[in-house]
């Protein structure tokens, strides 16, 4: 098990037979077995754990997630922070878009809305870990053109700096282990008129899923 993204002791990191010195090297966890692995995360921010096994079928079958670390003092706050992990489901085929269905939002090919507070800043977590989905595009579609802007914050669980969290158009390139983190404000007033989702296409523009975004006060 990989913790992706945090800088740790090399033991821990969860690579069998890599992770380590020559003298102490991680070892694989059997069937019955376990291993405990010790961190104190260096900084806030949007990390992934999954299999690093490399076994196809591990990582389809959803080993995988996502790893959030907050700033001392601060609570996860469901109401205006997202989590949507694009991730597989289901045995892995040779040719992963022969069966787009095996793509995921959140473990789902049929994702269940995302409700977020309306008028307020929402924060939008995204991860891609899937296998071989290099270049994915995340576009939330359904709003009108001076709505259809979101702010970039954070890239890999590392805060961006202020020349780099400008507004720009909703719309993202997600590459295999990245994380991005995005500020958005729904219009309540706007919701009824304008419906969101959130849209995963392939690299070639090719539809994936989708998943509904809804408002409340």
């Amino acid at each position: 098990m990989h913790w992706h993204g945090i800088e740790l002791d090399s033991f821990y990191d969860g690579v069998a037979g890599w992770s380590g010195q020559s003298d102490r090297q991680a070892p694989p966890i059997l069937p019955g077995e376990s291993f405990v692995a010790k961190f104190t995360p260096p900084r806030a921010g949007t990390f992934i754990y999954h299999t690093h096994w490399h076994d196809n079928a591990q990582l389809a079958g959803g080993l995988y997630g996502p790893l959030i670390v907050l700033e001392p003092g601060e609570k996860y706050d469901p109401e205006t922070d997202h989590i949507v992990v694009i991730g597989l489901n289901g045995v892995i085929q040779e040719d992963q878009w022969a069966t787009p269905s095996i793509i995921t939002f959140n473990g789902k090919t049929a994702p269940d809305p995302i409700i977020m507070r309306a008028d307020v800043p929402n924060r939008l977590r995204l991860i891609n870990i899937t296998a071989n989905g290099v270049s994915l595009w995340v576009l939330l579609q359904g709003v009108p053109f001076e709505q259809g802007n979101w702010k970039p914050v954070a890239k890999d669980g590392a805060t961006l700096p202020d020349t780099q969290a400008q507004l720009r158009p909703a719309r993202q390139v997600i590459a295999v282990g990245e994380t991005y983190d995005f500020e958005l404000v729904p219009s309540g007033s706007r919701s009824a008129f304008f419906p969101l989702w959130l849209e995963l296409r392939r690299s070639d523009g090719g539809y994936l899923l989708e998943a509904p975004i809804r408002t409340q006060q």
